[in-house]
């Protein structure tokens, strides 16, 4: 019946990392519950707006409109890394990436789901559409957002009360509602960049528009199985992997390129994913290779107990993590696809994974069905 779930508000939390919450202003707790997210939110983009005005040569720069957003001590690193598509516009919410450019990672969960049809699953997924789908076809236990650019979180928000208000009921309910998300400051937007876009199922995903929507209306009936929902506003190695003994399946996306998370970095994701499953316990990561359907799955085995891991546990460091090992289950040949000709790469995984000549992805994909 429309309004019974077992998913509560209660539930529902924003984490947010020591980063975010030292630059940005607005932000002044490291937990919010779900009943404080439309203030915050409102706090955030109205400051961001205006700071979005200097990036996009709308206005002249102002400092006290500026520290609105971006704590002084912040303000000189945000403001020399200002330039066309850089990191810091993407944390300040001035450059976002709403649009979905991984092909078919539909078939990346449906992949996951027949490899491991009996794990639980706590879901872990970067981007805008990939969690939603990613529930729809793992029937997770748990769902986290992961992402460093709050405006993300935001429209994760605006579609959780869309859910709520079951606004996703039919194919016309679903496109009407999506024209309502508040999506400002749009990367490579076929417009003009402004405050709010125009919001079409275009905007959300680059290809398979329908089948997107398709998992939008799905994910408004299965959402009533998750027992959380908790959005990270943080770097993926900053993320919060709470300790559980199911099995945590993280969507990475292209999101571990060195571009976007150092080797170091890398290393400590892998880490606090180790400390939060038990000895022998497993975890899933999924990359997907940017504007490609070119997938990899490794899993990640924590070592056997031992008999000073009661005391290493009770005081353990960001840096003193469990001993763990990595095995390729498949990989597809990675190509970038945008240099205008496509270059073979590998990831950090192909640097520690133990498997020397892993099966394609593509050929196991082929062999299932919906």
């Amino acid at each position: 019946m429309v309004g019974e779930r077992s998913l509560k508000k209660e539930n529902e939390q924003l984490k947010v990392s020591q980063f975010h919450f030292d630059a940005f202003q607005p932000i002044e707790k490291k937990v919010y519950e779900y009943a404080e997210l439309p203030g915050l939110f409102e706090s955030m983009r109205v400051a961001s707006d205006g700071y979005c005005e200097f990036i996009h040569n709308r206005k002249p720069f102002r400092k006290d409109v500026a520290t609105r957003l971006i704590s002084e001590e912040y303000l000189p690193q945000f403001w020399r890394d200002r330039f066309w598509g850089s990191f810091h516009n993407l944390l300040s919410g001035c450059w976002n990436f709403y649009i979905m450019n991984d092909v078919r990672p539909f078939d990346d969960f449906r992949l996951i789901r027949d490899l491991y049809p009996e794990a639980t699953k706590h879901c872990y997924s970067v981007g805008l559409m990939q969690p939603y789908i990613m529930h729809k076809i793992l029937q997770c236990q748990d769902l986290n957002f992961l992402d460093v650019d709050w405006r993300i979180h935001y429209a994760h928000f605006q579609f959780e009360q869309m859910f709520r208000e079951d606004r996703f009921r039919t194919p016309d309910s679903a496109h009407q509602a999506i024209q309502d998300l508040h999506l400002g400051w749009i990367a490579f937007s076929p417009t003009p960049v402004r405050p709010r876009h125009d919001v079409s199922p275009a905007t959300l995903c680059r290809l398979n528009q329908q089948e997107c929507m398709d998992h939008l209306q799905k994910y408004q009936t299965n959402r009533a199985k998750l027992e959380s929902i908790t959005w990270n506003l943080s770097a993926l190695h900053n993320a919060d992997f709470r300790a559980h003994a199911g099995m945590p399946v993280i969507y990475l996306s292209n999101a571990i390129e060195e571009l976007y998370t150092s080797r170091q970095q890398f290393d400590q994701l892998l880490g606090k994913v180790a400390a939060s499953i038990g000895p022998e316990g497993r975890a899933l990561f999924a990359y997907h290779a940017a504007g490609t359907d070119e997938i990899g799955l490794y899993l990640l085995t924590r070592a056997p107990a031992r008999d000073s891991d009661a005391d290493q546990s009770a005081g353990q460091s960001q840096t003193n993590y469990p001993d763990y090992s990595i095995e390729t289950v498949c990989r597809d040949r990675y190509h970038r696809a945008n240099t205008g000709q496509l270059l073979e790469y590998t990831t950090y995984f192909e640097k520690i994974s133990v498997t020397a000549a892993p099966r394609d992805c593509k050929s196991l994909i082929n062999k299932i069905s919906e």
